[in-house]
């Protein structure tokens, strides 16, 4: 455990769940966030099957993030169980964010996600990925959208491959954090054993 402080002020340490559509970038935006490879990233879908837990470090703040497995409808029990691990990745979070694919927009997918938040009585910031590859009225229109639903204080815009918006995002998070003691050392990155994350690359290269 460590109470570093790396500036003035009191420490902060929360949870941050990323939430989202297969395929949404949360893996891509987790490596961005943390300035590590800590999830594997593939085109292929549903890559991500398992909870990972990263850990970054911004100012005081200790922000541990939890990367859910995508969120969509499930059609055989491994995807049953892949879609509840992510939303209860999300139940103790103290921040819940969630990542759209800005050039797919409001999909079935998301649309599941949402209606999950309002059932659970949760709020969460939208972060509009991709933004590199959609024009700028595009992305205003579909964050006007995004606020009328009510559930969602904030709208960033990001992309996770360049890393635009992701130092603002990280600093803005971190500020949210409950004041506390920061639960793991200073140094780690990650919350699983090395040979469960040799195992995720190798299978992101398979």
């Amino acid at each position: 455990m460590s109470d570093q402080q790396t500036g003035e002020g009191p420490t902060r340490c929360g949870y941050v769940a990323l939430v989202g559509a297969p395929n949404a970038g949360k893996s891509t935006l987790l490596n961005q966030l943390v300035g590590a490879k800590i999830a594997i990233v593939t085109p292929k879908v549903q890559t991500t099957r398992t909870r990972v837990t990263a850990i970054a470090i911004e100012a005081n703040s200790q922000i541990i993030f939890v990367d859910t497995p995508g969120i969509f409808k499930p059609s055989r029990r491994l995807e049953k169980a892949m879609v509840d691990a992510a939303w209860g990745g999300a139940e103790d979070a103290d921040r819940i964010v969630l990542i759209i694919d800005a050039a797919k927009g409001i999909t079935a997918d998301v649309e599941r996600i949402i209606a999950g938040l309002e059932k659970n009585g949760r709020r969460a910031h939208v972060i509009l990925n991709k933004i590199d590859i959609l024009k700028r009225d595009s992305l205003l229109a579909l964050a006007q959208s995004l606020s009328e639903r009510g559930i969602f204080d904030e709208i960033y815009m990001i992309s996770a491959l360049t890393g635009d918006g992701v130092a603002d995002l990280r600093a803005a998070l971190a500020e949210e954090m409950p004041e506390g003691p920061w639960l793991y050392p200073e140094d780690q990155l990650a919350i699983a054993p090395m040979r469960q994350l040799a195992a995720e690359v190798t299978r992101e290269k398979l």
